[in-house]
């Protein structure tokens, strides 16, 4: 690929700036293509074009990750068949299949950030208009998100929750719905922390760019645990979906892949609630503050 060759050649090494990096310039192509060719809805096309593009980086990482959880081989006499799992010896526990699975985590944040740093840098450096116009779709989802103040915690968790479950079952019907959904969010929380920012410098608060910064700042006080709940969902469906199109449902390696499921979902689900407390209590000081 030329875009990895082109990252090799700057002599980074790390693997991890790689998809930060890759995630940032199909974000700049996908939205430039989109403003050519899809001027009616420049936000979604952006999103399909992204994910179009980060499908073959993601979905090898995905397809290697559910094939070390075991193989598969038949064995006996034309009489009779048995089935043997080659897998890694160890019982399976949350440390194991995090452990199984934390290459993953990293490729789908760092990515998720260079998606998200563009569209939040696109969005500070145009007029509040021009940016709506440009991501109609993500402008719309950040204007349905008013959340009641008496409500706020019930809201959130109710909303993280459904769009957890989304990602869950968006990747389990579709092969590549796993990588849709981290580009979306990625797309959305890139231009609602801009907006915020913007929105408090109109208000002459201060500089959008220092504003944003200290969002950002607060904003990793829970970013990293949500972010990392909608992974664990995600990467729990598309585990099933590959699972489901490989494996007998009745066979071991089913078994343990769905076993390694539902223990991600489970760790997403508890994520999800940590980050929603934390959020909760961000918001409330960043009121205080008058930043937003």
């Amino acid at each position: 690929m030329i875009l990895k060759k082109l990252f090799w050649a700057t002599g980074l090494k790390s693997e991890d700036f790689y998809y930060f990096f890759i995630g940032f310039i199909y974000s700049l192509v996908g939205i430039g293509t989109s403003i050519m060719i899809f001027s009616q809805n420049i936000g979604l096309a952006a999103v399909f074009l992204i994910s179009l593009a980060a499908i073959s980086q993601v979905d090898k990482k995905l397809s290697l990750s559910e094939k070390m959880l075991g193989t598969t081989k038949s064995i006996g006499t034309k009489v009779l068949f048995l089935e043997e799992v080659v897998t890694v010896k160890h019982t399976i526990t949350l440390r194991s299949v995090f452990e199984d699975h934390k290459n993953l985590f990293k490729i789908y944040f760092f990515l998720f950030m260079g998606i998200m740093l563009c569209f939040s840098a696109i969005t500070l450096i145009l007029p509040i208009e021009k940016s709506s116009v440009l991501f109609g779709e993500q402008f719309k989802i950040i204007s349905g998100k008013a959340f009641t103040k008496e409500n706020l915690l019930v809201d959130i968790l109710l909303n993280n929750t459904m769009v957890l479950l989304t990602g869950l079952f968006l990747a389990i019907l579709f092969e590549y719905g796993t990588t849709f959904i981290i580009v979306w969010n990625a797309t959305v929380w890139g231009t609602a922390f801009a907006v915020a920012a913007k929105q408090s410098f109109l208000l002459d608060v201060g500089n959008p760019t220092i504003t944003f910064t200290v969002l950002i700042l607060l904003v990793f006080t829970y970013l990293p645990f949500e972010a990392a709940a909608y992974f664990a969902s995600s990467i729990a469906g598309g585990l099933l979906n590959k699972a489901m199109t490989r494996e007998s449902i009745s066979s071991i390696r089913f078994k343990i892949i769905a076993t390694h499921a539902v223990i991600l979902l489970g760790f997403g689900m508890i994520l999800l609630g940590l980050s929603v407390v934390i959020e909760v209590q961000i918001i409330e000081m960043i009121r205080a503050l008058n930043l937003v």
